[in-house]
């Protein structure tokens, strides 16, 4: 079965409780917490319930002429998370996005056409 890693990168004090309650249904409680979870349409639907307060981590390779994008389920926690342009990075090559368009408009502005994803297929920005 697929996993994916979920980080609450934003607080939730002053959130809406339907946000925070979808939030710790991921298992999430503070700012920083992570876990590892099946790739499943109930992930998902709290993910996109609460899509500005958590994030899938992604591991980006741009060594390449296409950059490789592989779901990052390393099970130590990056404690230290910096926002660059508004995108939440560990700064060693793992990125948070809650939403695919969103991970696709950040390649898009890094100027590339197309990515191989995690399932090894090409896909055109």
């Amino acid at each position: 079965m697929e996993k994916l890693k979920v980080k609450l990168v934003r607080g939730l004090a002053g959130k809406r409780d339907e946000h925070i309650q979808a939030v710790h249904s991921l298992g999430l409680r503070k700012k920083g917490d992570e876990r590892i979870l099946a790739d499943d349409p109930r992930t998902w639907g709290n993910i996109k319930k609460a899509w500005y307060l958590v994030g899938v981590a992604y591991k980006i390779d741009f060594s390449g002429e296409v950059p490789v994008v592989e779901r990052d389920l390393s099970e130590e926690n990056d404690r230290k998370i910096v926002v660059k342009n508004g995108v939440y990075t560990n700064g060693k090559g793992v990125y948070y996005f809650s939403r695919i368009p969103d991970l696709e408009d950040f390649l898009r502005r890094k100027g590339y056409k197309q990515y191989k994803n995690w399932k090894g297929e090409i896909v055109d920005l």
